[in-house]
């Protein structure tokens, strides 16, 4: 049950940015993390998978 309510809270907190008035820049392919700077590594989860947000 624990991974049905981590994966929820991504979710959520994914959507919540998106939703928001300031949009994210850039999202994180991997970990679907929003950011707001282009960085060669994800903070979140360390992958080299920071793209432009769509």
């Amino acid at each position: 049950m624990g991974l049905f309510s981590d994966v929820g809270r991504k979710v959520e907190k994914t959507k919540q940015a998106f939703t928001d008035s300031k949009r994210a820049e850039y999202v994180c392919v991997a970990c679907e993390e929003p950011l707001d700077e282009n960085y060669e590594y994800c903070p979140q989860c360390g992958e080299d998978s920071v793209e432009p947000a769509a």
